[in-house]
């Protein structure tokens, strides 16, 4: 019997088929319409379900859910027939109807509700083709275990998005798998559907994806855009909220500037246990959504998962692939999803293979894994404890970023060698107890815990230099000429690449212009130091005590002839995450930074013997300090007296060398 509907439904007798239709003609090769005149008189129709064998009785069912859709707009049952893929149907070399001016018979299915069962076989599309094999699935309709391979599929219209599978999806799509290429211009593409708007479970993409094309969309490797609509009788207070479960994407996909292994953008839809083992990247650094306004962009984003977040949830996902931007520039990349810094996402349970991407991806709460930890993850995810923002600072990447230059200092033979102090000719900076100073390169010197007495914090401090005069910050000072937030906004935006060492843009409540009394000196010292001050900066790491973000800090040195300079940048984070340290703790450490020549204005009562002790432990050295200072009179001094403190005093305060 099989065999029969086989044969009767691949070679149909036309002349019969296109009495019945009143013997309408159509087409170049001028074939009889193969359409019955109900789809139940079909030979491939058996039981309600349309049976498939080779590339005719397929367009023989999409002539037939065509022609519903056409006939009786806005009924779903009437384009809610059945179908079952019974072998593997090639498109492209079996032999086919001559599509040309048929008023129905198309490639695609324009609308469909009903269930299409692929049963594991392969559906190969034609090349150059320019949709896939759906332009809407419905809410009711589902997709499941089929196989669709495209050679070459490519959209370029300004609209809509364009998928292998579906343009726009409302429906269900189950254990199905793409492979080929497919690429969009001016619009959404995704290895399964250009715009989810229903559900995506258990599919697999093996497919090139690509948006080749200014605007604002982008590239996924399941789904282009993947967001809520609500629909006429839908609740709007209880939205259907769209969900991607269960998918893995292996395909490359490539975006203008934004993109992402599952989607390039999910908003008001969840992702739950997805994956991604592609490459995933974005041309240019900054996205232009509005071509003919070019002060009008968009940040890159390239993310493992999403390149960007709106309002969902995502949970227990993985990025195995390279994520990267191919424009030289200081964007970042994000190992699972960017924009996820706002109370109204929910990323939980996320990791990523180390160093496959770069830049915010330390904001996200995400832990890196190595290769072995990965595969015991993904394998048992209970194996592997997780600590979101498990990041450590790069300095090689820091160079990427920053506009760093060396630090250009050279220690003074008095500290070296000694962990607890670094001095040079610009400046002196002391440790804490329990920390030590190690120059660790060219440039960056790093303060961190060490031995017995280490802070259980885990605190890092970077030294690192940027070129003086990135900023005029005279052209910022208020009306009084004083130093205040805005300026340090302003002195904060002037350093190229800055943003990348915070989560989020920088706003001027996240900058704190401090004056800090300095212990070496005895006097004050201004400090332009960046936080989130918010209560995102909580939020993101989904964590009850953690706090995502670094300190930076920033020394300003004050003169007559220069007036505000700033060149040398502190950077304050955790070795093993990226949580903000102790704020008590960075105050520790900016008092026990000194500029040199270190200054100290004379106080009621001070004495060259009382200072001498302070510093050395020793009074009697009081006739350096004079020397220093070329006093003739070493018992007079003035209050508001500026003395310059020896050098090598300040090699040894609080020091065992006394």
């Amino acid at each position: 019997m099989r065999l029969r509907r086989i044969v009767v439904g691949c070679v149909l007798v036309v002349g019969i088929v296109g009495g019945l239709m009143g013997g309408l003609f159509w087409g170049r090769m001028g074939e009889v319409d193969p359409l019955c005149a109900s789809i139940e008189e079909d030979p491939c129709f058996v039981d309600g379900v349309f049976e498939i064998f080779c590339a005719k009785d397929y367009l023989r069912f999409v002539g037939y859910v065509n022609r519903a859709a056409k006939e009786k707009p806005g009924d779903e049952t009437a384009v809610a027939v059945d179908a079952r893929l019974m072998a593997d149907v090639n498109m492209e070399t079996e032999e086919r109807y001559a599509l040309r001016g048929h008023p129905y018979i198309r490639q695609a299915i324009l609308n469909y509700s009903g269930t299409f069962e692929g049963n594991g076989h392969r559906l190969t599309w034609v090349s150059e083709a320019g949709n896939g094999m759906f332009v809407c699935l419905e809410r009711d309709g589902v997709v499941r275990d089929l196989v669709f391979e495209a050679p070459s599929l490519v959209w370029d219209m300004d609209e809509y998005g364009v998928g292998m599978l579906c343009m726009v999806n409302y429906g269900r799509f189950e254990n199905c798998e793409t492979r080929g290429r497919v690429e969009g211009t001016a619009c959404y593409v995704g290895g399964l559907v250009g715009i989810n708007r229903g559900f995506i479970e258990d599919c697999v993409n093996r497919a090139e994806v690509v948006v080749d094309s200014l605007g604002d969309y982008g590239a996924g490797g399941i789904a282009g855009l993947s967001k809520c609509e609500v629909l006429e009788g839908e609740s709007e207070e209880e939205p259907i909220v769209p969900e991607i479960q269960g998918c893995v994407n292996y395909g490359r996909v490539r975006g203008t500037w934004e993109a992402g292994g599952i989607c390039a953008y999910n908003d008001c839809a969840d992702i739950y246990e997805c994956g991604n083992e592609g490459e995933i990247s974005v041309r240019y650094q900054k996205g232009y959504i509005y071509p003919e306004e070019p002060e009008w962009y968009e940040r890159a984003m390239a993310g493992g998962i999403c390149g960007r977040m709106g309002r969902n949830s995502l949970e227990d996902c993985y990025n195995k692939g390279m994520v990267s931007i191919l424009e030289d520039g200081v964007e970042d990349t994000y190992a699972i999803a960017g924009d996820t810094l706002f109370w109204i996402h929910t990323v939980r349970g996320c990791v990523s293979l180390k160093g496959t991407a770069k830049g915010s991806m330390r904001h996200e709460s995400v832990t890196e894994l190595t290769e072995d930890e990965m595969e015991l993850w993904l394998s048992d995810h209970e194996s592997v404890s997780l600590k979101g923002n498990n990041w450590e600072f790069d300095l090689e990447e820091a160079k990427e970023k920053l506009p760093l230059i060396p630090l250009g200092v050279t220690e003074s033979r008095l500290t070296a060698g000694r962990g607890e102090v670094f001095l040079c000719e610009e400046f002196c900076l002391r440790s804490e107890e329990g920390y030590s100073i190690e120059r660790v390169s060219p440039y960056a010197l790093c303060m961190e815990a060490c031995g017995d007495g280490a802070s259980d914090s885990g605190m890092q401090v970077w030294m690192m230099r940027v070129p003086g005069g990135l900023t005029d910050i005279g052209a910022y000072l208020d009306e009084y000429g004083n130093f205040v937030k805005d300026t340090g906004h302003e002195v904060w935006l002037g350093i190229e690449g800055a943003h990348w060492l915070h989560p989020g843009p920088s706003y001027k409540d996240d900058v704190h212009v401090k004056t800090v009394d300095c212990e070496q000196s005895g006097g004050w010292q201004t400090w332009l130091v960046h936080y989130r001050d918010d209560m995102l900066a909580h939020a993101a790491v989904a964590d009850e005590f953690g706090m995502v973000d670094n300190v930076t800090a920033l020394p300003l040195r004050y003169s007559e002839a220069s007036g505000y300079e700033a060149e040398w940048l502190l950077l304050f984070t955790n070795k093993g995450d990226n949580y903000r340290p102790s704020l008590f703790e960075v105050d520790e450490v900016l008092k026990n930074f000194t500029w040199l020549p270190c200054e100290r204005s004379v106080k009621r009562g001070d004495c060259l013997y009382d200072l001498a002790r302070e510093y050395t432990g020793d009074g009697n050295r009081y006739p350096e300090l004079a020397a220093v200072n070329g006093l003739e009179h070493q018992g007079l001094l003035l209050p508001g007296q500026v003395l310059r403190i020896p050098e090598e005093w300040l090699a040894f305060i609080d020091s065992e060398n006394f």
